[in-house]
This record gives C-alpha cells, structure tokens and sequence, in this order.
C-alpha cells in the first residue's frame, strides 16, 4: 500500500503522541533529513570506490605500457645508412662571378660515386678556358679535396667540409695553354665525416706551418694542409675505402664532343666510367 507524504506525516505525528508513555517516534523531518544524509553518505562511498578503482587503473595502466618502445627503437637506431650511401642530385647550372661580370654554364659531364676514402679521377672534354666543376655529397660533414691542372703545370683545387658543395672554375689566368686541346682530368677525394684529419696533420707535422696563434693543430689548420700529397695518402691508408656517396659535375659551355657527356645516373663503386 502506498501512502502519500501527508499521510505517512499524520501517522508519524498520532504515533509521536502516543499516550501509552513509550519514547516518541521520530518526527518526519527528522526521518526525511537522516535519509537525505544517508543517501548523501552512500554517493560519497560510491564516488570513493570508483576513484579508487579508476586511479588503480591508471596506475596498472602506466606500469604496464611504461614509455613507448616504439619512439625509444626510433631513437635507437643509427642514422639512416641508405641516404649516406646514395649519391645525391647535382644542380643543372653552376654561377661564375668574375668581378661584374656574372654568368651560368650549364653541367655538361656528371659522374656518381658510392665510395670515400679514394682518389677519384674524372676525365672531360672543356670547351672553354671558363670551365666550372662542383662536388656534393651525400654527407654534408664529409671532406673534400680536389686538385685541377693550373697555368704552370702544378695541380690546384680547394679542400674543406663538402657542406652544400666545393666547387671553382678556371678563367684565363688560371687554365693551362693547352686546356682546350684534349680531354683534362680532375683528382677528387672525399673522406668520411670522421676521418682523422687533425691526427694525420699533426703527426706529418704540416699544421705548423700555418698555425700562427697556437701550437694546437685545430681542423682550420688541417683542412689547409690536406690538399698535400703526404697528407692524403697517409689519410687514405688510415681510412680505408669506406660507403658514401657524393657526386661531381663539369660545368662549361655546351659540347659539340658528345664524349663529354655522361649518364647522371650512373653509381660508381670506386672507379669513374666516363
């Protein structure tokens, strides 16, 4: 049977004033206010427990996943070895600058290397005194000599970190007389990041004579001395023929000799095809 509010009241209060002199029964208020706090506790032990339990989850949850082994076998592994090893483009054009005067020659000659550590001869067919040549690897810390024939005889270049590329060209000062006579060669050697650059140097003693504020042979003072002769060869022994790609590009005026041209895409393993 069901009894409104009113009712259970009316009740509450006849049995309030009972006259047979037992303790009074509660008041309905008093009755509704201690179910409200009930009701109010028995939410609160709720809302505890299921804290509780979401926090043990948690917790079960982060001891059980930990970090993400994913991200950590990414950080692990060593850097990508197919993209040192894989020679890379080189531009179409090459700038020469010669005082106000400034002009583009195209890449007439292109060979692609997968090796370091060795001397690497290119061969070409200029077809002016202004011809240009540029090397880019791979590695942009690996180093670079390069040596060309000069006016006198003697062979010059440059040397240093590859970086975005070592180039230069010739110019009428510097190409011999018998530059546009045949086919000419360019010597190229390129060394891994890490090769011993400072070490050789300073044991052939060839840092001396152009460190003039210390007697630390620094790697400023090593990349000049590495285009020397000695240098190179004790470098080349000490490091051995290695994995690494880099390619270089002749750059003069277009060939009528189509012997000067090459297929870009071919990769050498430490030999040139020409």
């Amino acid at each position: 049977m069901r009894h409104t509010e009113s009712n259970l009241r009316t009740l509450l209060d006849t049995y309030a004033h009972d006259a047979t002199g037992r303790e009074p029964v509660a008041h309905l208020d008093v009755i509704l206010r201690r179910g409200r706090r009930m009701r109010r506790t028995r939410r609160s032990l709720n809302l505890g427990a299921a804290l509780a339990v979401a926090a043990t989850a948690v917790t079960a949850a982060v001891v059980l996943t930990g970090p993400d082994r994913t991200d950590q076998a990414a950080a692990a592994q060593p850097p990508n070895s197919a993209r040192i090893e894989t020679p890379p483009e080189l531009p179409e054009k090459f700038l020469v600058v010669r005082g106000a005067e400034r002009f583009t020659l195209p890449l007439i000659h292109s060979q692609r290397f997968g090796t370091t550590g060795v001397r690497q001869t290119v061969t070409f067919t200029p077809t002016s005194v202004s011809t240009g040549y540029k090397v880019v690897c791979a590695d942009p810390r690996a180093w670079v000599v390069v040596w060309i024939s000069l006016k006198g005889g003697e062979s010059g270049g440059t040397s240093g970190r590859c970086g975005a590329g070592v180039g230069g060209h010739q110019d009428r000062l510097s190409a011999p007389a018998k530059w546009l006579k045949g086919r000419q060669t360019i010597q190229v050697w390129v060394f891994p990041s890490d090769a011993p650059v400072v070490k050789v140097a300073e044991e052939l003693g060839r840092c001396r004579a152009f460190t003039k504020t210390t007697d630390t042979c620094d790697e400023q003072a090593a990349r000049v001395s590495l285009p020397r002769p000695d240098v190179l060869e004790r470098l080349s022994a000490e490091v051995g023929e290695q994995p690494g790609g880099w390619s270089v590009g002749v750059y003069d005026r277009p060939a009528a000799d189509p012997t000067a041209t090459s297929d870009p895409t071919a990769v050498e393993r430490g030999r040139h095809t020409s």
